[in-house]
């Protein structure tokens, strides 16, 4: 049960405020963890979920902790003195054309962050860890969904390495109302009396809510404690997200809940695909087979990994180009890895293009 995993523990939520995060948050709260460390690099955010939780009731078990995830000391230091025993890793980089535009920022935030929690788990001892991804990551087109599947990979290399901590990867599509989410944008387009922009009139995508999201990524989890079948073999829980949906319905359906009538009322004008983006997400790869769990809402992924021994070195390489701000030798290293990735070729251009005039401006 989702209790037991939680109840009297010390559980570390990292990206505590950001949308999935801070509902992981609420949730675990309600579950009787010993303490509730809440780590975010963002002032407000963490003010934000620290106040509502203790205005709540939860005051005396939450640990508010300003962490970077990229300051590899500071998140060692985190683990040393808290020792949590749950660790779910939300924080992350996820606009797809913003990342496109930053690639040597996202792949430290989501593959060193990524490599630095996973590691501190594993030397203090962490029984469970849980990765957040996405959709995204199979067969990527975008840079952070290339980045996220990296971070499966040194996820699933692990729980196979040893068998002291458990990692468990869940992976499922758009959440309604999260910071990157369409809806919010259609709302105010509405409210502003439209158009209402859809990049493309076949595009599509799944769905879920936050709370559901949230819900079934700590069923997963516990099933990974409770059923030792599942242990030690790098599989990934993939969230049943029923049917996809199209954009342009959605955005169809929010106009006509306004009590407005769509392409009358408000217009809906078609733009085009941004960098990185696909016209179909999918939520598993071609390699992989979902198998059932036993639990509604939560299907299992056979695994396609690489041994640990193979995944270190590459993925020193992909840090060191992100440091070094070599967004090109970044691509190509991370082509080793995800050779499924199709990288933009317009947006790697932009971020190239941005890197030099800051080199010669400064």
């Amino acid at each position: 049960m989702t209790r037991q995993m939680i109840e009297g523990e010390s559980v570390l939520v990292t990206g505590a405020g950001g949308t999935i995060g801070s509902e992981l948050c609420r949730q675990i709260a309600r579950l009787g963890p010993r303490q509730l460390i809440l780590a975010d690099n963002g002032e407000f955010n963490l003010y934000s979920i620290e106040r509502e939780l203790t205005e709540d009731g939860f005051g005396e078990v939450l640990v508010p902790q300003l962490v970077d995830v990229c300051q590899r000391d500071h998140v060692m230091g985190l683990f040393k003195a808290s020792k949590p025993s749950v660790v779910l890793h939300a924080a992350a980089l996820k606009h797809v054309p913003i990342v496109e535009m930053n690639p040597c920022a996202a792949a430290l935030v989501n593959v060193l962050g990524a490599k630095n929690v996973f590691d501190a788990a594993t030397e203090f001892g962490a029984r469970t860890v849980v990765f957040i991804s996405t959709d995204k990551a199979v067969n990527p087109s975008s840079f952070m969904g290339a980045t996220k599947r990296l971070a499966e990979l040194y996820a699933q290399a692990l729980d196979v390495a040893q068998t002291d901590t458990r990692f468990v990867t869940v992976r499922f599509g758009n959440v309604l109302g999260s910071t990157g989410s369409v809806a919010p944008l259609f709302i105010r387009q509405i409210k502003n009396g439209g158009p209402v922009t859809v990049t493309h009139p076949d595009v599509q995508r799944y769905f879920m809510t936050t709370q559901e999201a949230a819900k079934l990524v700590l069923k997963a989890a516990s099933l990974e404690s409770e059923n030792g079948v599942l242990s030690n073999d790098g599989r990934i829980f993939v969230l049943d997200m029923g049917d996809p949906i199209k954009i342009v319905t959605l955005a169809e359906r929010m106009i006509e809940a306004a009590g407005l009538r769509p392409y009358k009322d408000i217009d809906i004008t078609f733009t085009k695909l941004r960098p990185g983006e696909k016209l179909f997400e999918e939520i598993f790869h071609s390699l992989e087979k979902l198998l059932e769990t036993g639990t509604d809402g939560v299907l299992l992924a056979s695994p396609t990994m690489i041994d640990l021994p193979l995944l270190v070195p590459r993925f020193s390489d992909v840090i060191r180009y992100a440091r070094s701000g070599k967004a090109d030798a970044l691509l190509e290293a991370v082509h080793h890895l995800v050779p499924e990735f199709k990288a933009d070729a317009a947006g790697v251009g932009a971020a190239e293009a941005a890197n030099d005039a800051i080199k010669k401006a400064v």
